[in-house]
């Protein structure tokens, strides 16, 4: 069971990343004005949240089915990890996501551009991935660190 839901897990997360990825390269289009490639980045942006949260469930469960010791270093950084990148998330990209919603509903192709132009809306998705990259790197090394601290 545990190796099932390791690959749930692994899979959810990877394809997650990927989808946050792909929406970073729609919205150079949408910054170009490209209407429809900034709908379909942030139906991507929607299935990456929906598998994350999959994701998230999986990684519950490994940890209690694996019986992981919460103080283990690599996971308490994954939490430090996860804490930071929300902070960025809900600071940076949720005000940003919630404005650039009613824009595309009139289709105006100026008004996306100023929206998906925004430097500080960018920093945030693109640490947002940074951060994703991070724990991924962290997950793939973990039994590495398990052997070094013991854990």
């Amino acid at each position: 069971m545990y190796g099932n839901i390791l690959m749930v897990h692994a899979s959810a997360m990877g394809m997650a990343f990927l989808l946050f990825v792909a929406r970073e390269v729609l919205f150079i289009s949408a910054w170009r004005g490209q209407i429809r490639a900034a709908k379909v980045a942030l139906i991507a942006n929607k299935l990456a949240g929906l598998l994350i949260g999959i994701g998230i469930a999986g990684g519950i469960a490994l940890v209690i089915l694996g019986s992981w010791p919460i103080l283990t270093p690599w996971l308490l950084t994954s939490f430090t990890l996860i804490a930071i990148l929300m902070a960025v998330e809900r600071k940076f990209v949720g005000p940003w996501t919630a404005q650039v919603h009613p824009a595309l509903l009139g289709s105006d192709k100026w008004e996306v551009q100023r929206f998906f132009g925004d430097k500080r809306a960018l920093c945030g998705r693109l640490t947002t991935i940074g951060l994703f990259a991070l724990l991924i790197a962290l997950m793939t090394i973990k039994p590495d660190l398990a052997a070094i601290f013991g854990a």
